[in-house]
């Protein structure tokens, strides 16, 4: 066989094997866990809502925002359809604690939540090593969040982005996310819900 013949059916194999993973058809679960790499929380600057022209001086209590634990983990079931797409539900358990410190007075805020991203993905056909992309929205719900002191928002838009290596039935994967919630009410809470969020998964699905 000359070279031309064995590179022709090298290509050939090649190509059927990439054709043949576009038409991968299937349901998968498995599990994601991670850490965020923005806080969820912070202290909101209530002089920023006093309106311009007034005299008005807002009380400025010493206030600071610590956090004590922040991870995320859940399950995650796909539904994989031809030519590389994807559809994706996660829902991620996000444990989030914060001491609220006003005037030496600490208070003690659980923002832990639920978030259900539902996206889009997309995968690159290349062989072993394929990179991906995913878009779509979530829906998060607080679990014990105390609305007196910060006011929830539960929808947002998400965009990300990774690495999957896949072993027969195995794939491990590691992606970055972007979530951008809606904007949460101007009030005279102490602290808000930050709108950006950024954060890093890694998943084993079978």
């Amino acid at each position: 066989m000359t070279a031309i013949s064995k590179a022709a059916c090298l290509l050939l194999g090649l190509t059927s094997s990439i054709f043949a993973q576009h038409l991968d058809f299937g349901f998968d679960f498995g599990v994601k866990g991670g850490v965020p790499f923005t806080d969820i929380l912070s202290i909101q600057n209530l002089a920023s809502q006093i309106p311009p022209g007034t005299n008005l001086i807002p009380s400025s209590p010493v206030t600071t925002l610590e956090k004590s634990n922040n991870y995320l983990i859940g399950p995650v079931a796909e539904l994989r359809i031809p030519f590389g797409f994807a559809v994706e539900v996660d829902g991620i358990y996000r444990a989030a604690q914060y001491h609220l410190t006003t005037n030496d007075i600490t208070t003690t805020l659980s923002a832990s939540s639920w978030e259900i991203p539902y996206l889009a993905k997309f995968r690159f056909p290349i062989p072993l090593l394929k990179p991906f992309v995913s878009g779509g929205g979530a829906y998060r719900s607080f679990t014990d969040l105390p609305n007196n002191l910060v006011t929830p928002t539960h929808n947002a838009f998400v965009l990300g982005g990774g690495l999957e290596l896949r072993i027969s039935r195995l794939r491990l994967s590691g992606e970055g996310r972007w979530l951008h919630w809606s904007s949460p009410p101007d009030n005279s809470n102490a602290a808000r819900l930050d709108q950006n969020q950024g954060e890093v998964l890694f998943g084993l699905v079978f």
